[in-house]
């Protein structure tokens, strides 16, 4: 299991939930808690089935460069990797089942949309992550759908602009996760055929693309801004955001393991900070 990317998954549901509590004292504690399983289930089953389907299409080659897979090194079997798969998609679809029961049918099809997503990224006639695809992904499942759905469960309210905003800035904050995860796997991914954004605009194109989303990522909280916030926008930049930056710029390999893991070490930050400037911006609610 990659533990590096559960920071991706709780971050932006957490954010939702204290936005939601801050308009909506009353939400639904437990489809809050419904919520939470659901993302961290679909991420958990989302990370055994690329295991799974990479194994088999023989993309984790001898030269694969990301932390060391238990699949590939002969630690765990087919069969428990299968195993995991289905007890983590059954707690996912019990999970989104009951939540669809406790708010409206209509979230069904997100559901189905989630299930389907964690095959589509890397199976399927169509892999998204082997045609570029990947980057929109996570945007989608990573920032969109979890906080977006999030707060209509357990508000029953449609979701404003705002949230909108902090919706994009959360999923480009996740985005970052893939861009270093392709550029360290930029070689390989080459020989195997995947065609990731990185390799079809080059490597070269990685660390702005990184630059880019993590901007966004930042900018796209302007709702909230004033002096305090814009305080803490700033020592996140440049004491989280910045260093990883350099980081990513300076090494190459497996020194770009831990970039990724600090990558997603600042999205789960970025959701604290803000959750930081909505406490200062509307401090006046509680």
């Amino acid at each position: 299991m990659r533990v590096h990317t559960l920071p991706a998954s709780v971050a932006p549901v957490l954010l939702t939930l204290v936005y939601s509590f801050l308009f909506y004292p009353r939400f639904s504690i437990l489809n809050a808690v419904l919520c939470a399983a659901v993302a961290l289930s679909a991420q958990i089953c989302s990370n055994y089935a690329n295991d799974l389907i990479d194994y088999k299409k023989g993309y984790d080659t001898s030269e694969r460069k990301g932390f060391e897979r238990p699949l590939s090194n002969g630690s765990v079997s087919v069969a428990e990797v299968k195993y995991g798969l289905y007890f983590w998609l059954t707690a996912m679809l019990l999970s989104g089942l009951w939540l669809v029961f406790n708010t409206h049918w209509t979230l069904l099809f997100v559901g189905l949309a989630v299930a389907l997503g964690v095959f589509a990224y890397s199976g399927g006639p169509f892999p998204l992550s082997s045609n570029g695809l990947g980057d929109v992904a996570v945007l989608i499942f990573y920032g969109l759908v979890p906080m977006l759905f999030t707060f209509y469960a357990v508000t029953e309210v449609l979701p404003d602009g705002t949230l909108w905003k902090m919706a994009f800035a959360m999923g480009f904050a996740s985005v970052n996760i893939l861009v270093v995860n392709n550029y360290r796997d930029y070689e390989e991914d080459i020989k195997t055929g995947k065609r990731t954004v990185i390799v079809k605009f080059g490597k070269d194109f990685a660390p702005k693309l990184y630059m880019m989303c993590g901007m966004l990522s930042v900018i796209l909280f302007y709702p909230l801004f004033n002096m305090p916030s814009l305080l803490l926008v700033m020592l996140y930049v440049t004491l989280f955001f910045l260093p990883v930056y350099k980081d990513l710029v300076r090494y190459e390999g497996r020194a770009l393991n831990r970039v990724l893991a600090m990558t997603g070490r600042n999205v789960l930050i970025l959701s604290l900070v803000g959750i930081a400037m909505l406490l200062i911006k509307y401090r006046h609610w509680y």
